[in-house]
């Protein structure tokens, strides 16, 4: 295959791909960076139109709406992305100036059309470009749902239930913090090394760090992909992981030479953090339904220099048969909505069935947990999301069907959230972090 160097154009075809399979963003977007030759700067470009234009369909869809003499659905996909991408770079790409989105559509609609489409592009894009300050969006006062569903490009049904939870202000503010480039967290491997020696390795490549916002062996840093790229990763200094999902270690209260049953491990983020706290002293079963997603926990285990993980298949909706321990994590599985920052096109993927789909496992899980954890021993639920269906009332169903467990209290260091002491909703508008729950039970 001819490998593209035009980064428009990598655009365009990758957001084809992504809409005629039905794969993962990430998945897609890594697979054709290592397959073509784009330069530093275009692979920066690349990234920023691909994930910009996922996350902003709906508004980019609705604009198109208001100006193309053609509905939408009869627009070919190849040319319905060229006009997307070239929409996000009008509206939300300062730094390309609006001539040179649409000169760059026009080049891509005659490679991908004729001369006809050519001129569809050009008329609709100058159109935009001229009138872009009078877009109007749905009224707020006559429906609010879709006006920020519209504006902001969120599916309906989660603005919805955002403002029945949370109202209007706290709505609108977690959309706009949604909508943010994401940071980058990596977790220091204090086995390995320290937090200020992680900071100097970085610093000389030219990455800026600072202090994570709560946790103590947490650093923020950009850009992103000199992080990924730096020989400190592969040898295991660090790991990347946003601070909110660092805090889950913390919350279970892990010690060294204890028993510890991570049921839902995979790719072992959560898993290795624990061993680094517990000083590689005791011992970690970890299970996963996936064979293939163990060997990732393994490996980032054998990266770190960890010794006390022991991966085993199992499946942790069902008995698993395992003796009491003192510490029990379900990281359960859930709609990951609280990282649509860092993975915009979930937020196009799940459905209200689906996260009522996702508590039914849940509860499962948990039942199942309940009966591995030692009298006095603390079991954390966690998910990355920001459904209640999935948080709140999964962990108050929790306590009120066993009776055994009640709720505990994290480090007090831990960012404050509204609701019960045991229960921390880390907000990304409020803590600057993906979104994120946790819970804490003791027995």
């Amino acid at each position: 295959m001819k490998k593209i160097v035009n980064p428009r154009q990598l655009v365009v075809v990758t957001l084809s791909e992504l809409e005629e399979t039905e794969d993962f963003l990430q998945k897609v977007l890594d697979c054709h960076l290592r397959q073509n030759d784009l330069s530093g700067l275009d692979q920066g470009l690349y990234t920023e139109l691909v994930y910009g234009t996922v996350r902003m369909r709906r508004n980019l869809d609705y604009v198109l709406s208001l100006f193309s003499s053609r509905p939408l659905r009869k627009i070919k996909p190849f040319i319905l992305n060229i006009l997307r991408s070239a929409v996000y770079q009008i509206l939300y790409l300062d730094r390309v100036p609006p001539s040179a989105a649409v000169n760059e559509a026009v080049k891509l609609a005659r490679l991908f059309g004729h001369e006809g489409v050519v001129k569809f592009t050009n008329g609709l894009l100058r159109k935009i470009v001229r009138e872009r300050e009078s877009i109007m969006y749905p009224a707020e006062a006559s429906d609010l749902v879709e006006h920020i569903g519209v504006k902001y490009s969120f599916p309906s049904w989660i603005v919805r239930e955002w403002l029945t939870w949370w109202g209007k202000e706290e709505t609108l503010a977690l959309c706009q913090a949604l909508n943010e480039s994401p940071k980058m967290h990596v977790r220091v491997n204090t086995l390995k090394t320290s937090s200020s020696e992680v900071q100097s390795h970085l610093e000389a490549q030219g990455v800026r760090t600072e202090a994570g916002r709560f946790a103590p062996d947490i650093l923020e840093v950009s850009p992103a992909h000199l992080v990924v790229c730096d020989t400190g990763l592969g040898e295991g200094m660090y790991y990347i992981q946003d601070e909110s999902s660092a805090l889950a270690a913390h919350a279970l209260q892990v010690k060294p030479g204890q028993l510890v049953y991570d049921l839902c491990s995979a790719p072992g983020g959560k898993t290795t953090h624990m061993a680094q706290l517990m000083e590689d002293r005791g011992r970690i079963l970890a299970f996963d339904v996936n064979q293939a997603r163990l060997k990732l926990v393994q490996a980032n285990a054998q990266r770190m220099g960890i010794s006390i993980i022991e991966t085993r298949l199992g499946d942790a909706s069902e008995d698993l048969g395992l003796a009491p321990a003192p510490r029990v994590l379900v990281d359960a599985p859930c709609s990951g909505l609280g990282t649509m920052g860092h993975r915009p096109d979930i937020r196009w993927r799940k459905n209200l069935d689906d996260i009522l789909e996702l508590a039914a496992l849940q509860k499962r899980i948990l039942s199942a947990a309940a009966s591995y954890v030692a009298p006095g021993g603390l079991l954390l639920y966690s998910t990355c999301t920001l459904t209640k269906y999935e948080n709140e009332d999964v962990a108050q169903w929790f306590l009120d069907n066993h009776r055994e467990f009640q709720g505990h209290v994290f480090p007090s260091w831990f960012p404050p959230s509204a609701g019960p002491n045991w229960m921390r909703t880390i907000l990304p508008h409020r803590h600057g972090l993906d979104g994120f729950f946790l819970a804490i039970f003791r027995k």
